[in-house]
């Protein structure tokens, strides 16, 4: 089955959900940058600069990237998932994390915000991994933000005391910990599937 035709029917009217195609990574870098400054604005990091194309491409090729595109239009979000053990930092090398698949990042061009297409790339991300019998989905995220935190709670997915984490989920979170922001303002979230 072809990146296009992979998750067909899974967006919202006038959208798409896809694989990412060669190409597409300064477009991905922009949206990242808009989507951060909604983060900015919601007072939980100081600032959204653009992740420098070589930083945000070894990102990106770590990962498998879902692809939210506007029909007859150019992308306007994506997802970053992998398996938890095989992301650097997350504890991999003696096969810990193994069965999680881990989303790194789901951003939303604000303009296109609200209209489910952050609810579409987590669902394709979900597809995805019961495709290869992961028996979760986790992430760490912005705790009290309503399209964060809020969001992932509202589609099934569970704060996970920090007391509670494996020693792969507390490496991946605090990886994942933005410059400056205080690891008590995130948290980790699973949903089982």
């Amino acid at each position: 089955m072809s990146g296009r035709k992979a998750f067909k029917g899974m967006a919202p009217q006038g959208y798409r959900i896809r694989m990412m195609e060669p190409g597409e990574a300064e477009a991905l870098q922009r949206i990242d940058a808009a989507a951060g400054r909604l983060l900015v604005e919601a007072g939980h990091i100081a600032s959204a600069d653009p992740v420098p194309l070589d930083r945000f491409v070894p990102f990106l090729l770590r990962h498998e990237i879902f692809v939210a595109e506007e029909k007859g239009g150019g992308p306007v979000g994506f997802a970053a998932a992998a398996d938890l053990a095989s992301i650097a930092g997350a504890g991999g090398e003696d096969g810990e994390g193994a069965g999680c698949y881990w989303l790194s990042e789901l951003s939303v061009d604000p303009a296109h915000g609200r209209r489910g297409v952050g609810s579409a790339l987590l669902a394709a991300v979900e597809r995805r991994a019961g495709w290869f019998f992961h028996r979760a989905v986790g992430l760490s995220t912005a705790r009290g933000v309503a399209f964060n935190e809020l969001f992932y709670a509202k589609r099934g997915f569970l704060s996970v005391s920090p007391d509670d984490l494996t020693p792969a989920l507390h490496q991946r979170f605090m990886a994942e910990l933005p410059e400056g922001v205080s690891p008590d303002r995130r948290c980790v979230m699973i949903r089982w599937l």
